[in-house]
This record gives structure tokens, sequence and C-alpha cells, in this order.
């Protein structure tokens, strides 16, 4: 495997590159497949017309395609259509070489059907056996795009999912063009890396940093819409920690300031597309009622030391090329040091990539979209053929890059510095002084959640009240001190006598609430059996060895329960177990 990427000035250096391209590949004993690249801030058809049968003369296996982003890199330059950028080449063309493997691009116009052309694609994958590997490439967003992450999440897990996303909006200069000479400003492109002798490896770069306190998603309008933050107007969080109110404007300010959340193992961002007059939020991709977010912030140094390490780590992968999707996000954040990200590795290995507006990659199997992200792909054909050297490149910042650092460690510090608070706050406000257990309000908060979650999954559960039996014959007869020791060590008994997903609080006094997660009544009475021997080590703790026994009572949910049904119930269940049936009973109701 081979890979040859040029930067073009002027569209005369298309044939300067094919004729480089021949030279260059001239050693290669055998060419398996050719996949030819032209990244360009702008593409037309007659361009990509010509460029491809001047290709095909050379290279008559060529599988060329065309993705006109806004700028991107190549070999540690950059390209791009900015004026901003006057020395920079507007196009890079990469000739990737095969000695051993295919690959199969699949172009999908506008009308193309998600549904239709997800089962098309996954089909391809399966029939191909030596799939390692699919990029997908959109021209924007188009509706079904998260219908067809899931149906790929489907395939093996050992196949490597990447992508990006050239434009937020449709935008006729943001363009695929594929095999045909099409021109998709609303399609997509996927290409499927095929080959027994392939191995490809994606690593990702996150690099800000989430600061302030986390909130709850309690209420969406669609996937894109937030309508509340933990029961408040989503517009009142922003309003209130960055300054945003109802006005777009404002929000150009804070494209450094994205949203952060984990997902199946995974920090990912979204990005405030627009905040509206009834206080909603929209947001650029998907999102879920109960999810939890925080706002994060940009660190360059940050952003660019973690790029270095993961592409250090990617070295020890020994590819022949690498394919990066970087965001927008990134090069706005790190301006002309955004080349740090990708110097390193470029002098290492053969690279190129593009900025996006969104990125794909997998992660638990999920194969997702997030924002702010640096993907990179490794790609080597057979067993690693040397050892590369990697030496990380030291970015020279300016004035107002290190101030912006400086003021981003400062919001970092202070950060920690209120979580590690929170949590001290947090642990006493919900956490029981003497045994530790969730008290008797943090249950009562927590109950709601899981009750709802279990009725709506049709989740069996139980719940057990209980306490000891003659609790104020201890504290006369012995004082306070041994009631309090006989507690903590009851409460032991219980975390002990369930399992970690189960939830023990202390309800008050010598009183216990449980809640068995799937769990039905057999479940019940087998943590009953094992508690009632656990509580009789507690008569060790008594001067005169007296028996101390536990009476409970459980009971499991019902169809229309509420949390104070459900409470009341267990209740009177504890209470006919100390009334009728004597002590260190049990009763169900």
């Amino acid at each position: 495997m081979k890979q040859f990427s040029f930067l073009l000035y002027k569209e005369e250096d298309l044939a300067l590159c094919l004729q480089e391209a021949k030279d260059a590949v001239a050693s290669m004993a055998h060419i398996s497949d050719l996949l030819v690249t032209l990244f360009a801030s702008e593409l037309s058809v007659h361009t990509m017309e010509n460029f491809e049968r001047a290709t095909r003369r050379i290279f008559p296996q060529a599988k060329v395609v065309g993705l006109a982003a806004e700028c991107g890199f190549a070999n540690g330059k950059m390209w791009s259509g900015e004026d901003d950028l006057p020395d920079a080449a507007s196009a890079a063309v990469t000739f990737t070489f095969f000695s051993s493997s295919r690959v199969i691009p699949l172009a999908f116009d506008e009308q193309s059907d998600i549904s239709a052309a997800a089962q098309g694609l996954v089909q391809t994958i399966s029939q191909e056996r030596a799939t390692k590997a699919v990029g997908l490439f959109f021209a924007a967003q188009v509706p079904g795009i998260m219908n067809l992450l899931d149906a790929l999440s489907d395939v093996d897990e050992e196949i490597v999912l990447f992508g990006g996303l050239l434009s937020d909006q449709t935008d006729e200069r943001r363009v695929i063009i594929d095999l045909a000479g099409h021109r998709l400003s609303r399609g997509f492109l996927a290409v499927v890396f095929v080959g027994e002798e392939l191995h490809a490896k994606v690593l990702t770069s996150f690099g800000w940093k989430p600061f302030g306190p986390e909130v709850q998603i309690t209420r969406m309008a669609d996937d894109r819409t937030i309508v509340e933050l933990d029961e408040k107007p989503a517009s009142e969080f922003f309003s209130h920690y960055l300054g945003i109110r109802h006005c777009w404007e404002s929000l150009a300010s804070v494209e450094t300031f994205p949203m952060c959340l984990k997902r199946n193992g995974a920090t990912i961002a979204r990005l405030l597309m627009d905040i509206r007059a009834d206080g909603c939020v929209y947001v650029s991709a998907d999102l879920r009622e109960g999810e939890r977010l925080r706002i994060a912030s940009g660190d360059p140094i940050a952003i660019i030391s973690e790029a270095q390490r993961m592409h250090a780590e990617l070295c020890e992968f020994s590819p022949e090329a690498v394919f990066m999707v970087n965001c927008m996000g990134h090069y706005i954040m790190l301006q002309k040091n955004n080349v740090y990200e990708y110097a390193a590795i470029s002098r290492a290995v053969p690279t190129h990539g593009f900025y996006s507006y969104a990125e794909f990659f997998r992660s638990r199997g999920k194969f997702m979209k997030t924002n702010i992200m640096m993907v990179s792909i490794g790609f080597r054909e057979g067993e690693p053929k040397e050892t590369l050297i990697y030496k990380p490149v030291s970015p020279q910042f300016g004035e107002q890059t290190s101030i912006i650092a400086h003021l981003v460690h400062f919001v970092d510090a202070m950060t920690k510095e209120w979580e590690s608070m929170h949590s001290k706050l947090v642990v006493l406000a919900e956490r029981d002084a003497l045994t530790g257990l969730m008290n008797r309000r943090a249950m009562e908060r927590s109950f709601k959640d899981i009750l709802h979650d279990a009725l709506a999954s049709d989740i069996p559960f139980a719940v057990m009240m209980l306490d000891m039996d003659d609790f104020k014959g201890i504290n006369d007869t012995f004082g306070h001190a041994m009631g309090d020791e006989a507690l903590v060590a009851l409460a032991d008994i219980l975390r002990s006598s369930v399992r970690s997903v189960d939830i023990v609080s202390r309800w008050g006094g010598d009183e216990f609430f449980v809640i068995l997660t799937h769990a039905d009544r057999a479940a019940a009475e087998r943590v009953v059996e094992r508690i009632h021997r656990g509580a009789s080590s507690l008569s060790l703790l008594m001067p005169d060895k007296r028996s101390v026994g536990l009476s409970i009572g459980v009971t499991l949910p019902r169809l229309h329960d509420t949390p104070e049904s459900i409470f009341q119930r267990a209740d009177a269940a504890l209470y006919e177990s100390k009334r009728t049936a004597g002590k260190n009973k049990v009763t169900f109701r």
C-alpha cells in the first residue's frame, strides 16, 4: 500500500500530479486497486470529468471521486478556498494504491431513500466478507442520517466506521461528485474498504474541557430541539452561564463552547444552532431526554496535545496511510496553529483529510454523530513493515492564544474545585451521616425515575421496608451509642445481602428502605432470607447477647402504581409484620 498527496494551486496542476503519481508508484510490483480522491474548496463537473479521463488514461482501474469541502490538509499542509489563507493551495488530490485490497465507492443522490440506501449498503458490507472499514461522506444535513448510522451499527463490530459532513446546510459549493460525474449537493458517498490483508484502526481526539454544572434534559420537542433542562426553559441555562439570549448573532461568539455528554463510553459534543424566542434550543445533532449535558471550553494547548497523543498511539499501529476528519471547530479555535494537530504524524506517514461540520465514529459498536472531534483512521496492508518514528511538534503560540489558554486553565481549575465542593455537598445532602446509605429525601427523588422506567419497560422489581424489633429497648438499656452501632451493623448487613444494582437507604430512625431491581417475589424471598441470616450476628453486639429481630414488609409494583402508593403499601406490610405476625417476620402485600 502506498499513498501520495499533491497540493493544487491551479487546475493545470492536475496533469502534473498524475505524472508524479505514475513515477512514484513505478516500484510497486502489483496494484490491486486505486482510490483517487480530489478534495477542493469548490468542484465543477467539468473539472472532474477532465481529471477522471486523464486519470483513466494512466490508471485504467482507478476509482475517482471528488469532495468539495471548505478546507483541508495533505501531508501537513493546508488547502483552502478562503481569502484569509492567500498562500494556501485551493485543492489536494490523493492517490491511494493498494497491493492486495479493493475499494467500493457507492454514491447516493438526494432522491435516494435513506432506508433503502442503508439496506443496500449493509448488504454490500455483508456480501464482502473481508470488509475492514467503511467511510461515509455527506454533502449536507439530510433527513434520516441517524437511521443510516443506526443501520450500520449492526454490522460486525470489527469493521471500522468513520465519516464526515461537508456542510451544515445545503450549499451548492459543498458537493460530492461520484464516479459517474454526478454533482450531489444533498447526497452522500460511501467507500467500502475490502481486503484479507487490510488492517484499519481509528482513534479520536476531543480536547475540549467541560466546566460548570451538569444539567439533565427533561423535555424535548424532537431529537434536536431541547425544551427543558432541569425542568426549566432550556434558554435560561445558556442565558445564565453564557449570556446568550434570543438572538442568533450572539451564537457566533460562542461557537467554541459546545455542550458535551457521555454516550456509549465516549464523550460527544453538540453545538448550539439556534436559541428560539419560545425558549427552546436547537442543536446540531440528536439528543435524548434523560441525558446530562455540560458546557465545554476549548484550550488550544490541550486540543493540540491530545491530538498529538492520539497520533503517537496511532503510529504504534504502523499505518501506511492516515485519513483524518477534523471539525471546523478545531479550525476556528486554533486558527493558524491548526497545523500542529497533524504536523507530527504527517512527517511519519502520508496523511490527508478535510475539515467537517460533523464527524462520525463508532464507540462500543454504536455508530454516532458528533461535533468538535478529530477522527483519524490508519490503514495498513499486511503486518507492520517498519516502526514509525513519531516526534511531537511544539507549537509557537501568539499572545492571544496564550491568554485564551490561561483563561481556560483558570476555568478548568475553578471547575475542579467546584466539583469537589459539590460532591461533598451532595454527600451531605443525599447520604445518611451515620450509615453512609442514601437518605430518605434522595431515595424519594430517585424512586420516581426508577418506577417510571420499570413500568414503561415492564421490568419487575420489589420494594421492602424493614426495621429493628424493640430498637427503643436497645437505646433505653444500653444507650444511644450502642443503638447507633447496631444501625451501622444493620446497614452493612443490608449492603452485603443485595446486589450492586439494588438500592438501600435509611428511611429514618431504625427504618430502612430497599429496592430490588429485576426481582420477582421469589427473588425477594431469597433476599429476605439472606437478611435474616445476616441479622443473627446483631445479637453478638449486645452486651447481654439478646436476640435482635427484624420485621420486614415487601410489595411488588402494580399497574398504575405511584411512588406514594408503593410507599404506603410497603409501610402497611411492615406494620402488619410487627402487629400480627410477631417479631422477626416478613409480610408480602
